[in-house]
């Protein structure tokens, strides 16, 4: 996968938290992380940001 900020080479890792575990991709150049929660929001917030 391509990382969306700088083009670098992104992969697969796991995650944890307290509560849960989470898969995400994380960009090995400049540490970009994304899961569904991340893309989720990114998407709902450039919908309201329209005018």
């Amino acid at each position: 996968m391509e990382c969306p900020r700088c083009k670098g080479r992104m992969f697969a890792e796991k995650f944890y938290d307290f509560v849960r575990s989470f898969d995400a991709w994380k960009c090995t150049c400049c540490g970009e992380l994304l899961d569904s929660t991340i893309l989720a929001n990114r998407a709902r917030s450039s919908d309201t940001h329209l005018g």
